[in-house]
């Protein structure tokens, strides 16, 4: 009952806050010494969603027609995440650097997407979703957007964590994207959860794994977004600087999947203060769930609520025999990751058989921060997505004027 009660206060009700700090996706981008662009979508459900676009690398001109690329963040994240100020060798500007027109996606719930046509944010109903419905409504919204905006007919994509649970639910249940993709690089993919090791999924394992009445309560509420919360773990003093980094990363490394070698401390006040960003809670819930099933699928709504919407008291697997992209996927992964574990990520690599490629990074203590944050990105993320991307571009090249 006690680890009941502790694990509701964590995910109690609150009204969802606005980030307070002062500098937007747009604001980091531009303090780099790069043009951006702010773009508004609304999905075919009512979420109104904000993008930003890095429109060209300092002192060059924009051309019409660079190869595109779209970016998406983890669980409790935001377009943010990839412009963390003091962060080095930041892949965003590199690929600006080299000429593709870049786009960071955001999920609906979070920093940058509290509205929807009908509701406000601090109704429950705004935060019934799941990461089924960011893959399956807000991925393909962005998507068709960017296609029509860019006049291309197929674009890259970088997605960490959460960001490539949502492509693959796309690609699998949506086959049809599966043609507008050039190349997909899947950091820390959370899809298989069976191993997940972090203290924090084994806490809340036995309370959220199987639907509940609690599930109900609790999953249409934002995320860590109730201030005495903040306050209980010390967030707030993380994001003014009057915490040790010793405790604020340390606090980081519980919540974001293990401790951290390539870590720089210096990151920690811009983390704290775009960080958590809020997410539905059934985002977590259903991650939950799929740590207790073993399987990769559909949110639980226990046994009667599946038989409504599935016709079937089980929900249903995401089919990822429907995965065919042109190139195979890319999955990073290592073994010090406590989310996105090795075991789990070889399990989808050998589901998807030669549609995927193991980027499998042998250093000890990398964890799941270090995909985006790590001081060593340019070397073991960076270098190896910009060469696969080369690749292509420099095929598509010789393809086109060999057509000529």
């Amino acid at each position: 009952m006690k680890t009941v009660i502790i694990v509701g206060l964590i995910f109690l009700i609150s009204k969802f806050q606005e980030s307070t700090t002062a500098d937007t996706t747009a604001d980091r981008i531009e303090d780099a010494g790069y043009l951006s662009e702010t773009h508004e979508l609304t999905t075919s459900d009512g979420y109104q969603l904000t993008i930003f676009r890095i429109k060209n690398s300092a002192g060059k001109k924009t051309k019409t027609n660079s190869p595109v690329v779209l970016m998406m963040h983890g669980l409790m994240s935001s377009s943010d995440c990839w412009v963390i100020q003091g962060l080095k060798d930041a892949l965003v500007f590199q690929l600006a650097d080299k000429g593709y027109d870049v786009w960071l996606g955001n999920a609906r719930g979070n920093t940058y997407c509290g509205r929807h046509l009908q509701m406000t944010n601090d109704e429950r109903k705004f935060w019934r979703f799941s990461w089924h419905a960011i893959g399956s409504i807000d991925l393909p919204t962005m998507m068709d957007y960017i296609i029509q905006k860019t006049h291309q007919s197929s674009m890259h994509y970088i997605g960490h964590s959460q960001g490539c649970t949502i492509m693959l639910v796309l690609l699998s249940t949506q086959p049809q994207y599966n043609e507008m993709l050039k190349s997909v690089h899947l950091l820390a993919p959370a899809a298989f959860m069976a191993n997940v090791r972090a203290p924090v999924f084994q806490i809340l394992a036995p309370v959220f794994g199987r639907n509940t009445q609690l599930n109900e309560m609790l999953g249409d509420t934002p995320l860590m977004q109730i201030p005495i919360l903040h306050q209980i773990f010390g967030l707030d003093n993380c994001r003014n600087g009057n915490a040790s980094p010793e405790y604020c990363a340390s606090l980081l490394y519980f919540v974001g999947g293990g401790y951290s070698r390539y870590f720089n401390n210096a990151l920690l006040r811009d983390i704290y203060a775009t960080h958590p960003a809020p997410s539905s809670t059934h985002q977590a819930i259903h991650y939950i769930q799929l740590k207790i099933s073993g399987h990769f699928r559909q949110y639980d709504y226990g046994a009667e609520g599946n038989k409504q919407r599935y016709s079937n008291s089980t929900p249903p697997r995401y089919p990822l025999e429907n995965i065919k992209t042109r190139h195979p996927l890319h999955l990073y992964y290592s073994d010090f990751d406590e989310l996105a574990t090795r075991k789990d990520i070889e399990k989808l690599s050998r589901i998807l058989g030669n549609r995927s490629v193991d980027h499998y990074i042998d250093l000890k203590d990398f964890a799941h921060i270090d995909f985006i944050w790590g001081n060593n990105i340019n070397e073991v993320i960076n270098q190896p997505i910009l060469k696969v991307m080369e690749d292509i571009e420099e095929q598509l090249v010789i393809k086109n004027n060999t057509i000529v």
